[in-house]
């Protein structure tokens, strides 16, 4: 019998973890010269956390203030890092089916009229996946200082990159292997797989020795590493950052450019033309 596939409309919002919360704002403020903030502090948990824009693509930003809430656990084992994704899907119900008949963990199920909702156990998915089939989350192009037009993926590193590729084509419908590559500078192999009917890539990037990817997933074991974001002028984005102190250096791909988590809050963000 054939198994049920996941139906993926495309990305609503990407979500980073990070320890403060006016610390956050005031660097997006300043640096990516972000103006729509929605913040929302200790309203829906012992967290808080705010959203905006980042061209057509909104970012929320999660700070624990609970140790011992899912988030404060999270901050002290992995640090600042890119927390989950949402996928919106037609029918969650549907898509809670299809899950459990292929035996993958959820570990959070809201059914409620205005908290519809549920999260795969990242152990069973590679990483946290956030699934609704609200259609809420504003896409317009909202304007920023750095140029950002929209987010084209993102990248998670994983032990097995094709084995990656392999659970993911088979679970959402119309998912395609759209390159396989060697990246040599950071010793890894690289699958870019089209995420079913959205416009967005996701890269699944494995270690083939030691250097950065097994760095990555020894501190962080699996899980998101970036979001990859379109901007307009990539000598105009370095420009900015550098007079920021952000620094910029080569990403994981030709033709990109990523932050210095150093100088980035503690996270990596991804930069094509």
């Amino acid at each position: 019998m054939t198994q049920p596939q996941l139906q993926v409309l495309e990305i609503d919002h990407i979500n980073q973890l990070l320890p403060d919360t006016d610390e956050a704002l005031e660097f997006y403020e300043r640096v990516y010269g972000a103006d729509d903030f929605r913040v929302f502090r200790k309203h829906f948990g012992p967290y808080d956390n705010f959203v905006f824009k980042l061209g057509s693509m909104t970012v929320e930003i999660f700070t624990p203030g609970d140790p011992e809430h899912s988030f404060g656990k999270q901050f002290t084992r992995y640090g600042p890092n890119w927390q989950a994704v949402l996928w919106r899907v037609p029918n969650l119900e549907e898509c809670i089916e299809t899950f459990q008949a292929r035996d993958i963990a959820l570990v959070d199920i809201e059914l409620d009229p205005d908290r519809r909702w549920a999260f795969t156990d990242p152990r069973a998915t590679y990483f946290s996946i956030q699934l609704e089939d609200r259609d809420e989350w504003d896409k317009t192009v909202v304007p920023t200082d750095v140029g950002a037009e929209k987010m084209i993926g993102f990248t998670a590193a994983v032990k097995d990159a094709e084995e990656a590729a392999r659970f993911f084509t088979g679970l959402i419908a119309n998912a395609d292997i759209v390159y396989e590559e060697d990246r040599p500078k950071l010793n890894a192999t690289a699958v870019g797989v089209k995420l079913g009917d959205s416009d967005y890539t996701m890269e699944l990037l494995s270690p083939t020795s030691d250097g950065p990817i097994s760095e990555f997933i020894d501190k962080n074991k699996v899980r998101i590493r970036t979001a990859t974001f379109k901007v307009q002028s990539l000598d105009d984005l370095q420009k900015r950052f550098e007079s920021h102190g952000v620094k910029l250096v080569d990403g994981d791909r030709d033709g990109y450019m990523a932050t210095d988590p150093a100088t980035h809050l503690g996270v990596m963000m991804q930069f094509t033309e």
